[in-house]
């Protein structure tokens, strides 16, 4: 069951409602009526993993601005490691001398606006290792050209190692030093050569095809001592390999940077091994559940995949004089003073089934999507997320019998662009505020 961020548009048919609180108790009243209010602890709550999701752009979609790469590891989510995979194609013709001769061969890349892990001046040096592809990734006509978060990378030759302390101002120095070997020494020599590789191909969607043939792409891999996730921009000027040259005291440089007129090629693989602490080895296909009775955590995660999954329970509407006005739900994260990995300021929601497929959107009556807002206080003990789901919740009570809709799952919006988490503390609470009308 993959899932397709971008294809996920399904939308109950809701029905607006005046939810304004601070005139409903003195309307009801003059009118012989009164407000009930039901608080119910959604003990039907638990984490899910999904199986898979897209880490690519395909065929025809928008290029990607932003990849990962790194490795971070807790007692909650486990182990996730992220490795992007690329390719570098020439900006122009080379024009190199016989006489030019050369010095080094750098690989540049800049790290992007989010890192998740420590930073601290006492942080672990990350090491990271760039290799180039074996040979170009194939595609599935089963995943309809797309790159998915489980496809293996195709893994050549090592070609340099860089490591480094994750502070900002450091990484914006670093980069890979390439030995001069065969490689870098015989495409320098094709470039001395005017080698067909680096002329552009007129009658191909790729300028420089011939180039992509010869040099499949690049690859970046994680040391196994990493605690940290880095997000990668994908621009060219960001993402070169650059080879230093001289004739008597001039210095020169010639780039090969990112491919951008075609990314299909371009994709990062995810793999997050589950941590055993909250029993989420469990999760070994995405109809599988661990309960949050069972660990008293449940956990919403971007990249490593995790979901949280809850069932809400039937409106209390069996009377012709009761309806909802009002429905929301709490739920209380973990909170630390300075944490490793940022909190999301929304969570979303969709409705799902009894194996955890995901359905669509949860919309309230403004066809707005249902998000939970972070809620934060001067105690950050008591800090929490609100999801008013009243629209939501009174279609359920007026027109829909099927338990599907009143199963929701749990998740940051940019599932596939970011780590960021919610960890939940406390078993989520259900507030439902129900009118009562007199014969």
């Amino acid at each position: 069951m993959r899932l397709i961020f971008f294809l996920l548009i399904a939308t109950l048919g809701l029905y607006s409602c005046n939810n304004d609180l601070t005139t409903i108790g003195q309307d009801l009243i003059n009118n012989g009526n009164h407000i009930e209010v039901q608080t119910t602890l959604l003990k039907e709550t638990g984490t899910i993993k999904i199986d898979s999701f897209i880490t690519s752009s395909g065929r025809y979609g928008s290029a990607i601005t932003e990849m990962f790469m790194g490795r971070y590891e807790d007692q909650y989510s486990g182990v996730t490691t992220a490795s992007p995979c690329f390719q570098i194609v020439p900006v122009s013709q080379p024009s190199i001398n016989f006489r030019y001769l050369l010095d080094s061969v750098t690989f540049h890349f800049k790290v992007g606006k989010n890192i998740w892990g420590d930073t601290t001046e006492t942080a672990t040096p990350q090491t990271l290792s760039l290799y180039r592809l074996a040979r170009l990734p194939e595609f599935r006509t089963d995943q309809n050209d797309y790159f998915y978060n489980r496809d293996s990378i195709p893994w050549g030759d090592k070609l340099a190692t860089v490591s480094f302390i994750p502070k900002r101002m450091i990484m914006n120095q670093v980069y890979f030093k390439l030995e001069k070997d065969t490689l870098t020494e015989g495409m320098f020599a094709m470039m001395q050569n005017d080698d067909p590789i680096f002329r552009p191909n007129s009658n191909s969607e790729i300028s420089y095809y011939k180039f992509i043939n010869y040099f499949k792409g690049l690859a970046i891999q994680s040391g196994k001592d990493n605690n940290c996730l880095l997000s990668l921009e994908m621009i060219p000027d960001s993402l070169y390999m650059r080879f230093h040259y001289h004739n008597a005291d001039q210095k020169y440089t010639y780039d090969l940077k990112l491919l951008s007129q075609r990314n299909e090629y371009q994709y990062f693989n995810v793999k997050n091994i589950p941590s055993t602490t909250y029993g989420f080895e469990a999760l070994t296909e995405q109809t599988k559940e661990v309960k949050f009775t069972e660990h008293d955590m449940a956990i919403v995660q971007g990249l490593s995949g995790y979901m949280v999954k809850m069932v809400l329970p039937e409106p209390d509407v069996q009377s012709t004089y009761k309806t909802v006005v009002k429905a929301e739900i709490e739920i209380k994260p973990r909170v630390w003073a300075s944490p490793e990995i940022a909190y999301p300021s929304t969570i979303s929601v969709y409705y799902t089934n009894k194996i955890n497929e995901i359905k669509g959107v949860a919309y309230n009556s403004t066809n707005n999507p249902i998000t939970g807002k972070y809620v934060k206080t001067e105690n950050n003990e008591e800090d929490r997320y609100i999801f008013d789901i009243t629209d939501y919740y009174q279609t359920i009570s007026r027109y829909s019998d099927s338990k599907d809709v009143r199963q929701l799952l749990l998740t940051i919006p940019n599932l596939t662009s970011s780590f960021n988490r919610m960890i939940i503390k406390d078993v989520p609470v259900l507030r439902v505020y129900y009118a009562s009308y007199k014969d």
